[in-house]
């Protein structure tokens, strides 16, 4: 029993050593971190961009089957990308982006909105689907061209968004793009 003090304040001082560490972290406000990245965004997005490398990873999908693609493949100087912010937006939280893509002889006009990804600045910046911008109504046949870069997984795709001084890199995440280097013009 003359022990029964002493083990007690052991056992306590044990017990208060392992607690968790109550330290405070910075409460981040998801909405105002994505308001920021947008803004610091626009201006390195906008502007004239060369798609200087696709990388296409193969997978037995048809519509790499149709277009004949049976290994990676890496095409070069695919198509020029114009991108300017668009004047109407409709979330603080996600910016549109609107613009064309040149493609052969071929121009598309496409959009695009931002979702920010990781608010801890680690990982891909943001997120996209990229589409056609077509007007409302608008029933034109699909061009061979237009045809092309939907199969081939570059429209009505869903892209992670990296940037860095004069280049961006998008990397597909549903279909054949494995990969997208672009360079400012």
């Amino acid at each position: 029993m003359k022990n029964s003090p002493l083990l007690t304040l052991v056992t306590l001082s044990i017990f208060i050593q392992c607690s968790p560490d109550k330290s405070v972290k910075p409460v981040i406000d998801n909405e105002q971190a994505s308001i920021q990245l947008m803004k610091e965004l626009v201006p390195q997005l906008t502007g004239t961009w060369a798609m200087k490398q696709l990388q296409i990873k193969y997978q037995n999908s048809p519509q790499q089957i149709g277009l004949k693609i049976k290994k990676d493949t890496t095409l070069i100087n695919f198509a020029t990308l114009t991108l300017a912010r668009a004047s109407i937006q409709n979330n603080p939280i996600r910016d549109r982006y609107e613009g064309i893509i040149q493609y052969s002889t071929k121009t598309y006009p496409i959009r695009f909105d931002l979702l920010a990804g990781s608010l801890n600045r680690k990982g891909p910046k943001a997120y996209f689907l990229l589409d056609y911008n077509f007007p409302i109504g608008y029933s034109g046949t699909t061009e061979r061209e237009a045809y092309f870069l939907e199969q081939i997984g570059i429209l009505l795709e869903t892209f992670a968004l990296e940037t860095a001084s004069g280049s961006m890199t998008w990397h597909g995440l549903n279909r054949g793009v494995d990969q997208i280097d672009l360079i400012k013009k």
